[in-house]
């Protein structure tokens, strides 16, 4: 198998929890460049949340908000973009502020309310997480008002305090046609368009390039990892993946803090 183009995800899969790459994942993803094999960040994350990884890494491509927009990064461009109906998504942002949920909107940036900014922690925002959302997050007075007037909003991303709270509230915004709905960590929910997954973004993005299924290898960790996982020549899921993910990947590698992203870019692409 000859790989041209390699997707990760990136937290809890290329980044150590904390958010930092180590010097060894850095190195073999330069190295697999230096390669002239492509580098896709494929993440749940919108472009704005990656500005020090993309100079650090300097992909030529990536696969952003689990595959609703996918950018061409030298031009700055947009390759593909496929946005929820606004109506739908309208009502759901009403209906998890109104819940008192951690609620935010990716719309050429990602949008909150104060409550939520205030209180994400309390309203269970992953601890490691907190300093990458207040730096990356802008918040509106009012963000069913701000949505509506903006239009074109990508995916709502609500947090739950924990996986009970998860369980016991989720129901309200599950089985909604317009949806496809995923998961990055385990109390969090996000709604994207219905035909919208990392696996969507990565066959929009091959095909302009001519990259065929087989010369893809996929690296990921969360439920929204799965289809490309699935999709993928090659799949790869961290030690530290939840079970979806490792069932839908061809092998298991190293977790997160042990360079598991590294050692399986060289056992297999080199």
């Amino acid at each position: 198998m000859s790989i041209r183009l390699i997707a990760f995800d990136l937290d809890y899969t290329i980044l150590q929890t904390g958010g930092t790459v180590s010097p060894k994942t850095a190195s073999v993803l330069q190295e697999a460049k230096r390669r002239g094999i492509m580098l896709v960040p494929a993440t749940g994350r919108g472009i704005f949340e990656m500005e020090d990884l993309l100079s650090m890494l300097t992909p030529d491509y990536a696969v952003t908000v689990n595959g609703s927009v996918v950018w061409g990064l030298k031009q700055q461009s947009v390759i593909f973009k496929q946005v929820p109906p606004q109506k739908a998504l309208l009502e759901k942002i009403k209906l998890a502020e109104d819940m008192g949920l951690y609620t935010e909107v990716y719309c050429n940036g990602v949008y909150t309310n104060q409550y939520s900014y205030d209180n994400m922690e309390a309203l269970g925002m992953l601890p490691d997480q907190l300093d990458m959302f207040k730096a990356t997050r802008q918040v509106v007075p009012n963000l069913y008002e701000a949505i509506g007037q903006m239009g074109a909003g990508e995916k709502l991303h609500i947090i739950f305090k924990d996986v009970q709270d998860k369980e016991a509230r989720q129901g309200a915004f599950l089985n909604h046609p317009a949806f496809a709905y995923t998961s990055a960590f385990v109390n969090n929910l996000e709604l994207s368009d219905k035909t919208v997954h990392k696996a969507s973004g990565l066959l929009a993005l091959c095909e302009k390039l001519g990259v065929s299924q087989s010369e893809v290898m996929a690296l990921g960790d969360g439920t929204n990892d799965v289809t490309m996982l699935s999709w993928a020549g090659l799949g790869v899921a961290m030690a530290n993946a939840v079970p979806e993910a490792k069932k839908a990947a061809d092998v298991i590698t190293l977790s997160n803090d042990d360079d598991g992203a590294a050692i399986a870019i060289e056992k297999y692409c080199f």
